[in-house]
C-alpha cells in the first residue's frame, strides 16, 4: 500500500525547514579585506606592546594575524606605515573592517569639554572621555615613543602623533580661556602643556599600569588635580 503523505506533514516540514537558520551570506571581496586588515592591526597592537617596535619583524605580526607575510606588506606598504595606522586606529577604535569609528573630538564628551563654561565640568569630561581612547593607545603610544628615539622614520610618525594630540589638547585649553575659567597666570601654550603633560599616555601607564590604579580612580582623581592646577 502506497505511503500517503498528509497535508499536515507537509506543514510540518516546511515549518521545520523555515525554523532553520538561513546560512550566513558569504563575506564580499571587500568585507574579506576589512577582516584582514583589523586582525593585522590587532596583531601588530600585541607585538608592539609586548616586544617593542624593534623587536617585533613583520613575519611575527604575520603569522599572529593569521595571513602571510606578503600580506602585511601589501595592506601596509611598511613597518613604519603600519605603527602610523595603528596609533590611528587605537586612539578612534576599530571597527571589523579594520577602521577607524570615531575621533575623539567629534564625541559628545569632547564637545562639553568645549562648550561648557564650567571649568570644572569642562575637564571632568574631558578627562573621563579620555579614558577608553588611553586604555586603548597608551601602552602602543608609549612603544613608539621609545622607538622614535633610535628611528628617524618612528620619529617623524610619532612627532605627527603628538602634534595632533597637542592641537586637540589646546582647543580643550583655549576653550577654557574663552569661558574666563583659566588660570590668569597661565598662557595658552604654558596651559596646553600643563594638560598634555600631566595628562598625557606616559601619566596614564604610570598610574594604570605602574601603580594599579582603576581608569575611574585615575579619572577621578586627575579631573580635581588638573582643575586645582588650570582654573581660577
Amino acid at each position: 500500500m502506497p505511503l500517503l503523505v498528509t497535508t499536515s506533514s507537509r506543514v510540518d516540514l516546511t515549518m521545520t525547514a523555515h525554523k532553520t537558520p538561513d546560512a550566513p551570506a558569504p563575506l564580499t571581496r571587500k568585507e574579506r579585506a576589512g577582516r584582514t586588515r583589523a586582525r593585522i592591526l590587532t596583531a601588530a597592537l600585541a607585538e608592539f606592546t609586548a616586544k617593542g617596535y624593534h623587536a617585533t619583524t613583520m613575519a611575527a605580526i604575520a603569522a599572529e594575524a593569521g595571513v602571510a607575510v606578503q600580506t602585511v606588506y601589501f595592506v601596509f606598504g611598511t613597518k613604519p606605515a603600519l605603527l602610523q595606522e595603528l596609533l590611528g586606529v587605537a586612539v578612534m577604535g576599530q571597527s571589523d573592517d579594520g577602521l577607524p569609528v570615531q575621533r575623539p573630538e567629534d564625541s559628545d564628551w569632547f564637545r562639553e569639554a568645549l562648550e561648557s563654561s564650567d571649568g570644572r565640568r569642562a575637564l571632568a569630561s574631558f578627562v573621563h572621555g579620555s579614558m577608553p581612547v588611553y586604555s586603548r593607545a597608551a601602552a602602543v603610544a608609549e612603544t613608539a615613543r621609545v622607538a622614535a628615539q633610535t628611528d628617524p622614520d618612528v620619529a617623524d610618525v610619532y612627532a605627527q602623533a603628538e602634534a595632533r594630540r597637542i592641537e586637540e589638547f589646546g582647543r580643550v585649553i583655549r576653550a577654557l580661556a574663552d569661558h574666563d575659567a583659566l588660570r590668569s597666570d597661565l598662557t595658552i601654550a604654558q596651559a596646553t602643556a600643563v594638560l598634555a603633560t600631566e595628562f598625557g599616555p606616559q601619566s596614564y601607564l604610570g598610574y594604570t599600569a605602574g601603580h594599579g590604579w582603576t581608569d575611574a580612580a585615575l579619572a577621578e582623581w586627575m579631573s580635581d588635580a588638573l582643575a586645582r592646577l588650570l582654573l581660577r
